[in-house]
């Protein structure tokens, strides 16, 4: 529980940090908000590889101009994050994120472009990255559950991690 607090700690830090120009947005769209992973495929021509159970909370926070994430190792002893820009074209169902700053150095820089879908609350993208498509799930956090998962906390004394339960 205390990685999760210290994933989204991370998290908020990394959105405050890397978006200076945060307070002239964009107008809103579809995928702001808060998303937890459900499904990660690396899928090879000859082979698909599930990623879904080798990792711990995966949380991805967008605003209209700029995407973060981060994940912990199912162990709770490491915690992956990485964010920048990104654009989203819904009209041609095209997702695609520039990559400022990561916890391996040969992505930053790196662009990425996704076919993408959102379907009520569940966002699927597929795209290229090297010589695999990464192939996601995300479902969005419900505000409303974090919010009381708060309150029932901090009747108790704990904190919460957005995103810790299911949405």
């Amino acid at each position: 529980m205390h990685t999760v607090r210290r994933l989204v700690g991370l998290l908020v830090a990394v959105v405050l940090v890397s978006t200076p120009g945060a307070w002239a947005q964009l107008p809103s769209n579809e995928l702001e908000g808060t998303w937890r992973m459900v499904s990660q495929e690396l899928v090879y021509p000859d082979s698909v590889v599930d990623q879904s159970g080798s990792w711990g909370a995966n949380v991805k926070i967008l605003n209209s101009t700029h995407f973060a994430w981060g994940r912990e190792t199912e162990d709770g002893e490491s915690v992956l994050a990485g964010g920048g820009r990104y654009e989203y074209h819904p009209e041609r169902d095209v997702y695609v994120e520039h990559i400022q700053y990561h916890s391996d150095p040969s992505m930053n820089g790196v662009t990425l472009r996704f076919e993408a879908r959102v379907e009520g609350d569940t966002w699927y993208h597929i795209g290229e990255v090297g010589d695999y498509k990464l192939r996601e799930v995300w479902k969005r956090v419900d505000p409303r559950q974090v919010q009381a998962e708060l309150r029932t906390d901090t009747t108790r004394g704990e904190g919460t991690a957005v995103g810790a339960g299911d949405p």
